[in-house]
């Protein structure tokens, strides 16, 4: 049972180890859409409030007593809420069963799932001659276009599906992820409403507006509406780890234990209940029971490059580098550019200073795939400085403190190469800049006594 122990809300970590960002939600850069397979959900494309969520609920906690190795912890161990979206595909096939168009929509989810698109869209529109203006077989079309960044196209097959079937729950939650998808938020909790008015047994819809209500920081509403889907669904795996997953955004961790163990139990193929796990219990201190979680998850997803970095990032945390160094390594097999591995890959490397070329090599690539975000421009830096390059670590953290004015860790880097430079004007002003964002780093009570040591306080 879940443990009261051990350090919470501030998973501790040595050295930042971060997970926002792109990388966080997409593995793929290059894909179109956002993807949450990060943290293990494989989910192929994900609404905008996955990333709106994200930041609502860890950057914008950087000003609290979390601090900046705190955010890395939360967004762990929220990325996996957004789960109803492949749920509710899913449970697609038992709709249309029996139905003149059946064999094709399930060809089209399978595709989906796989990441083959055009296979996808051709069995869509082969239901469509099966069954014309099909609801199911015009939400996949739709799903295949937003993923490939054509929403136009994608709102034209939904605006049909919902005008030729009024009455279609499933053309209105399709409606209702795209509207929130692209900001309108009153429209599409209407139309998740609407979804659950007009097939109120349809779990998966529960769980959509629970996700939307949770998106925005309403706990009661969201935790209401995946209770809902737990008593129209119980013996759905899905049904348990939605409502899990929204009591630990709530929390209430002891009580998300045992609703994601229930998943587990459900879905004994599912390796999305162990990350969870994994995420929870590692947020909470037990780092051996999450690093078992997510070594279970990998025996049943063992090509996902997101529940490796989790590994290493768990395994960090609890002193064993090398085996947090060959999990990134791992995920670096499955994702060359997962910039979180690289990142981190980086920071391990630099704990040796014959490996200091290593880390900014690293670090270099991580920056090309993300150019414009500060944690990621703090490490490349960083990193040369530890090289011994101290121009280019000024260059790169003056960029990086451009794009992240209030990173109190990335101006306390700053700060320490314009000394190593001698610039001591700059090195003071940056430091009071780093302690002025009130915000706890690691490294802040050397801040402090380098101000002190040159009599300014």
């Amino acid at each position: 049972m879940f443990q009261t122990g051990g350090e919470r809300g501030n998973c501790a970590f040595p050295l930042f180890e971060f997970w926002v960002g792109v990388s966080a939600i997409a593995p793929s850069a290059a894909e179109a859409g956002l993807r949450v397979s990060a943290c293990g959900t494989r989910l192929k494309i994900a609404p905008s409030w996955v990333k709106e969520f994200v930041w609502r609920n860890a950057i914008k906690k950087e000003s609290s007593v979390l601090g900046r190795t705190g955010i890395a912890c939360i967004v762990a161990a929220l990325a996996l809420v957004a789960s109803a979206h492949g749920d509710s595909l899913s449970s697609y096939k038992k709709q249309v069963a029996g139905g003149p168009a059946a064999q094709a929509i399930g060809m089209a989810i399978d595709a989906l799932e796989a990441g083959e698109l055009k296979r996808a869209e051709a069995a869509s529109l082969k239901a469509l001659t099966l069954a014309p203006d099909e609801p199911h077989a015009l939400a996949l079309l739709a799903e295949v276009e937003m993923r490939q960044g054509r929403q136009a196209n994608a709102l034209k097959y939904l605006q049909t599906a919902v005008a030729k079937n009024p009455k279609s729950a499933v053309a209105e939650e399709a409606m209702g992820r795209y509207l929130d998808e692209h900001r309108e938020y009153p429209a599409a909790e209407s139309a998740f409403k609407k979804v659950i008015a007009l097939d109120p047994k349809w779990a998966a819809a529960q769980i959509s507006l629970g996700d939307f209500y949770l998106a925005r920081g309403q706990s009661a509403p969201a935790l209401t509406a995946y209770r809902a889907a737990v008593a129209e669904d119980p013996k759905s795996g899905a049904t348990h780890l939605a409502l899990g997953l929204g009591m630990a955004a709530a929390g209430d961790a002891q009580n998300s234990e045992k609703e994601l163990r229930t998943a587990a139990r459900l879905m004994p193929s599912s390796a999305r209940p162990h990350v969870a796990l994994g995420n929870l219990l590692s947020l909470h201190g037990q780092d051996d029971q999450g690093i078992s979680e997510y070594q279970t998850a990998l025996k049943l997803d063992p090509r996902n490059a997101g529940t490796y970095v989790l590994l290493g990032m768990a395994q960090k945390k609890g002193g064993h580098a090398e085996l947090a160094e060959k999990a990134y390594r791992q995920a670096l097999e499955i994702e060359p550019n997962n910039i979180v591995a690289l990142n981190n890959l980086a920071w391990i490397a630099m704990m040796t200073p014959e490996r200091a070329g290593e880390a900014v090599g690293y670090a270099k690539k991580a920056a090309e795939a993300a150019p414009k975000m500060g944690q990621v421009l703090d490490t490349l830096g960083w990193a040369y400085h530890v090289n011994g390059e101290n121009e280019l670590a000024s260059q790169t953290l003056k960029r990086g403190a451009a794009v992240a004015p209030e990173d109190p860790r990335l101006l306390y880097h700053l700060a320490v190469v314009y000394g190593a430079q001698g610039h001591k004007q700059e090195e003071q002003a940056t430091l009071k800049k780093a302690l002025a964002t009130n915000k706890p780093f690691p490294e802040m009570d050397d801040a402090k006594s380098r101000l002190a040591d040159k009599g300014v306080s």
